[in-house]
């Protein structure tokens, strides 16, 4: 008697797990440039010196030599960024909720790219900051800190737990890297113009998010072997 339910290869076909998306070759490097670019910009940042008001801080950094070489790497980061992830809006077969969040954080890091210019150029309005009072150029860096780079840090936190669960970004692994490394750089951008209570957290997230991007990048080139392997089996 021929049997007429359902085969093995359908059965089998039903249950197997989709194929985890492999990234580009354009999106790894991209996403290793915004990683390394972010971590040189993180370790050149001058430090406060603790005493004082935050305006008398923010005035001694501006006048530091490594002022401009450091966030002209966190420009270029956040830049390289927002080209990684508009190209996984484009090129990755993601989830609902992943590709979203994806559209999301392409607008919110363009927004920290462009907020990040007049951050690079502060040191020009340094001698208006001397008499250690608030001006509009201490202002803007409060807006800049909380205002664009807390809420890019919440967004990477959130992508990565998001799609390092789901398998479209990373695993599991990077999704603790990015949830690690986004909430403590989010909470240290958000209290710095207050306190320096949390500034230790910025060493800490920016540790994270390069190894969130690192790892998606690393995970998305084995997955784009594997599939390149199979293929040239098959």
């Amino acid at each position: 008697m021929t049997s007429t339910g359902p085969s093995t290869t359908t059965l089998l076909g039903s249950t197997a797990r989709p194929p985890r998306p492999a990234l580009s070759s354009g999106s790894i490097a991209a996403l290793v440039a915004a990683a390394v670019t972010f971590n040189l910009g993180g370790a050149l940042h001058p430090n406060d010196s603790g005493t004082g008001s935050k305006v008398d801080q923010l005035h001694d950094m501006l006048l530091e030599p490594r002022w401009y070489p450091s966030h002209l790497f966190l420009l270029a980061s956040f830049a390289l960024f927002t080209v990684a992830l508009g190209r996984l809006v484009r090129r990755l077969d993601t989830t609902p909720v992943t590709h979203l969040l994806l559209r999301v954080m392409v607008v919110v890091s363009a927004v920290t790219t462009a907020a990040m210019v007049p951050h690079v150029l502060a040191p020009l309005g340094a001698d208006s900051l001397a008499d250690g009072r608030a001006n509009a150029l201490s202002a803007f860096m409060t807006i800049d800190e909380t205002l664009a780079d807390a809420p890019w840090a919440l967004g990477i936190a959130l992508l990565a737990l998001v799609g390092g669960v789901s398998g479209d970004l990373g695993n599991r692994v990077t999704a603790v890297a990015g949830l690690v490394g986004g909430a403590c750089f989010a909470a240290a951008a958000l209290t710095i113009p207050f306190s320096d209570a949390l500034d230790a957290l910025f060493a800490v997230g920016g540790s994270g998010i390069t190894l969130w991007a690192l790892g998606v990048a690393a995970v998305g080139a084995w997955r784009r072997r594997t599939d390149q392997g199979a293929v040239r089996r098959a």
